[in-house]
Formats: C-alpha cells, sequence, structure tokens
C-alpha cells in the first residue's frame, strides 16, 4: 500500500510521540533533554526543523490529549506553499486549530511584548525574512495585566530576563501556556518579514 506524503508526515508525530512517553531513560523525559534529531524521526532531507528551544516533554503530553489537532497544524506547515498564500485567517479546524499569515516589519525589542496564553499552544514560523523570539518560563515572571479570557493573553513586565533566539525560514517554534513569549522582534537591516502563527487548542 502506498502512503502519501501527509500521512507519512503524520505518523512520523506519533513516532515521535511514542519514543518520548515510553522512553525509559530518565534523562528523556525527566529533564526534556530528547533530541528530535538525533532520533532519526525527523527526515534530514527536510529543510524545516523544530527549534532545540521546544519542550519536548510538554509536546509530548499536549499531543496525547489532542494528536488530531496536531496532526492538521503540523500537516499544514509542511504541505502547504506558504509563500504563495495571501494574508489572512486560515481556519484548519473550527476554533480548536486556526492560523494567520501576516507581512509586515517586525516591532522594536521595547515594543515586542511579554505574554502567554491559556487556551491556546502557539507555532510560529518565519516564511519570509528574519526576526527574534524570545522566551522565558511562565512561573514566577512579573504580571503587569492580568489575564483577559477574551484575548487569551496575560502580560508581563517589560524588564523581565528571558533567552533570544533567531527566527528564521530554517527553524519554527512551538510555545505552550507554560512559555512567556515576545514575538517579532525587528532585526537590525530586516524588511518586511512574512510570518505564520498557527493556534492550538492546549489541552
Amino acid at each position: 500500500m502506498r502512503i502519501n506524503y501527509t500521512q507519512s508526515f503524520c505518523i512520523l508525530l506519533c513516532m515521535l510521540y511514542i519514543h518520548v512517553v515510553s522512553a525509559q531513560d530518565g534523562n528523556v523525559v525527566g529533564n526534556g533533554t530528547f533530541n528530535w534529531h538525533s532520533s532519526g524521526l525527523w527526515p534530514k532531507r527536510l529543510a524545516l526543523q523544530p527549534d532545540s528551544s521546544i519542550d519536548k516533554v510538554e509536546f509530548a503530553r499536549q499531543y496525547k490529549a489532542n494528536p488530531t489537532f496536531w496532526d492538521k497544524a503540523l500537516t499544514f506547515l509542511k504541505t502547504q506553499n506558504l509563500d504563495s498564500l495571501p494574508v489572512g485567517k486560515y481556519v484548519i479546524d473550527g476554533e480548536d486549530v486556526f492560523a494567520d499569515i501576516t507581512d509586515n516589519p517586525s516591532s522594536p525589542l521595547m515594543e515586542a511584548k511579554w505574554h502567554s496564553h491559556r487556551k491556546y499552544c502557539d507555532i510560529q514560523y518565519v516564511i519570509r525574512g528574519e526576526e527574534q523570539l524570545g522566551i522565558a518560563p511562565v512561573a514566577g515572571a512579573p504580571i503587569t495585566i492580568p489575564f483577559n479570557d477574551k484575548g487569551d493573553s496575560q502580560f508581563y513586565s517589560q524588564d523581565m530576563k528571558g533567552k533570544y533566539y533567531a527566527g528564521t525560514t530554517q527553524t519554527f517554534f512551538i510555545l505552550f501556556p507554560s512559555d512567556v513569549h515576545r514575538p517579532f522582534i525587528k532585526v537590525e537591516g530586516a524588511g518586511a518579514v512574512k510570518r505564520i502563527r498557527f493556534k492550538v487548542r492546549s489541552r
């Protein structure tokens, strides 16, 4: 039986989940050191790679709760010609999985807001251009604007510390409710950035 590309990718995700949650080595599950690349489950022939910042243990938990949501979002990411898709919202599975594509300049550092979500996880990918993304743990982060249910956002002090990562066409990020993030930060000399952000219902 011939398996098409979309089916293969979904099988790949299932294998990744099974490998993470069933591993007997405490270092793999206990502190999230599972490596997507060395596992051999992520095909090296594909240029697009999951960023090393992704919490693999949390991904396994989220995937177990809603595998269909994640399969749909990640399959869209891998199979669509994103460069040719116009700006706008894309409904993938009602209010459980959707995405928006924007094409505009990134924000100066001090205008980019630290925030987190509760209802949704984010998948973020730069289709064209380059920008930065800050990530920090939600535990202990100094809140400035409490959670707003309508906007699914809580905001934090602009002075808080975090790690910053390069958002390029080579990697994508997955952000969970446990991640405070500061997205869409301008890189000096960069122009407009085309990006896609998925919303995947959190467990």
